[in-house]
């Protein structure tokens, strides 16, 4: 990818303007990227992505997703592009696309569709933004605008785990379609969904469900943050539906039998087994270890670190794993690294085994950066936990840094060894009756990610006062027991 921005930077400074012509409305755009650019740009951040959120650890409902996308992919406007889909293990309601073909669900948007043609007019909406090369267009504009490829800043990108997903990767996630890119996209879903026979005026159905819900907590960003409403999608998107089905007989499934088969017993919300938050420390039941979080300070966690944030934004703490054949050998490694100056370093114990502690500073082109680290071997895996701050902020929080550090140990409370997530279970009406008798008999479980009626309500894209059908099946929520 270095040689793609030094070719746009020469581009740049020669005065050149690259374009092409769009595959959907065959009008030439500004675009510095081949296809094959294209294709890199995404195949480059996919393993960075998947690594930071995870997949879905679910054969059955990959595949499913996977086989909906690759029968539209045909039907394109870029039938001969090589697209991936893949669903993320990750609780926020949201789905998008990188350039090159790789469009990715989330397991929290799986819970809020209700039937399968909701799901493909959702993956039809982001084989949209790729045909129509809504993320490379984007891009380009801000290389003319100066902004560049690498989103990241120079401090995230020295230090290791966290400086990939700063950079084109983080642009790429976090790219931000204006509102006729969304026309578009509602506009090419409608037609991909509606040309293998799914009937989308339940996407229409899913977005009016988008528009009751509040932002949840999660590692990404919602769909409402990365998809501007374009306006009225509720009735563009039906308009749209009726004018597509005129062009095909149907008739027109929604198949919803079928895909509330497949989202039975879907993991709801945030995963407590891969790491929760309380109100003062961070736990992980499956890798058994603690450690607190000091008063004020905010958290996030992905698969590949776990990151702790000063409340005024000027220190934070990182732990991950870290490649290396042992603590010291990692440790050596860091701190040789080039532009980074050792300041010492000793040895510790981090629960309970020998670990390697070293401060170093790096110099970088906004500023000088302190860094107190503490590297450590368990279960096979070599661990690092950084806490990093401006040198001229530094002092202020290195006892707090240590303190984490020290604080890291051995999980060993019964309950939250034997902490389960929420999940889904599809249960049909007994007999006929509003949503909310109906929702009485399922109290919603401490800890998910909704605690009313109402909000099971929208999960099951209903009104609280809606009749439900003898028979009806509805998703209800339940945690779990060991």
């Amino acid at each position: 990818m270095k040689s793609v921005r030094l070719f746009l930077l020469a581009l740049l400074l020669l005065g050149v303007v690259g374009c092409s012509v769009n595959p959907v409305t065959g009008k030439r755009q500004l675009n510095f990227y081949s296809e094959e650019d294209e294709i890199a740009l995404g195949a480059q951040a996919d393993p960075v992505i998947v690594a930071h959120y995870g997949l879905l650890d679910d054969e059955q409902v990959q595949d499913y997703v996977k086989d909906i996308g690759q029968r539209m992919a045909p039907v394109s406007h870029r039938p001969n592009l090589k697209f991936h889909f893949k669903v993320l293990d990750d609780p926020i309601v949201n789905a998008f696309a990188l350039p090159g073909g790789y469009v990715y669900i989330t397991r929290g948007i799986l819970a809020y569709l209700d039937n399968e043609a909701a799901l493909a007019g959702v993956v039809g909406h982001e084989i949209g933004h790729v045909t129509a090369q809504h993320g490379v267009t984007k891009m380009s504009g801000q290389s003319v605008l100066g902004l560049g490829l690498a989103l990241g800043s120079a401090v995230a990108s020295d230090i290791p785990f966290i400086g990939d997903i700063a950079g084109t990767s983080a642009q790429l996630l976090f790219l931000k379609y204006g509102r006729d890119d969304e026309r578009q996209s509602d506009e090419l879903g409608v037609q991909y969904a509606t040309a293998l026979g799914y009937d989308t005026t339940q996407m229409a159905e899913f977005f009016h469900s988008l528009d009751r819900l509040s932002p949840e907590n999660g590692g990404l960003p919602g769909w409402m943050s990365t998809h501007p409403d374009p306006g009225d999608r509720w009735v563009t998107v039906r308009e749209l539906t009726a004018k597509a089905q005129q062009t095909k007989a149907g008739p027109f499934e929604t198949d919803r039998d079928r895909y509330l088969d497949r989202v039975d017993g879907l993991v709801f919300g945030t995963n407590p087994r891969e790491g929760y938050f309380s109100a003062d420390a961070f736990h992980h039941p499956d890798l058994h270890f603690r450690f607190p979080v000091p008063d004020g300070w905010t958290g996030q966690n992905t698969r590949a670190a776990v990151g702790l944030f000063a409340p005024e934004s000027d220190a934070v703490i990182i732990l991950g794993g870290v490649d290396g054949s042992s603590a010291r050998a990692a440790a050596s490694t860091w701190v040789g690294r080039e532009g980074v100056k050792n300041l010492g370093q000793q040895d510790v114990k981090m629960a309970g085994d020998r670990g390697v502690r070293t401060q170093v500073r790096i110099t970088t082109d906004e500023g000088v950066l302190r860094v107190v680290s503490s590297f450590f071997k368990r279960d096979g895996t070599v661990w690092v936990m950084h806490g990093y701050a401006a040198e001229a902020d530094f002092a202020q929080h290195e006892s707090t840094f240590i303190a984490v550090m020290n604080g890291f140990a051995e999980e060993t409370d019964p309950e939250v060894l034997a902490v389960r997530p929420v999940r889904l279970r599809i249960v049909a009406a007994p007999r006929n009756e509003s949503f909310t008798a109906f929702a009485a008999r399922y109290p919603i479980p401490e800890g998910a990610m909704i605690d009313s009626v109402q909000g099971l309500a929208i999960l099951n894209g209903v009104e609280i006062d809606d009749a439900v059908a003898a028979g009806r099946r509805i998703k209800v929520l339940v945690r779990t027991t060991p």
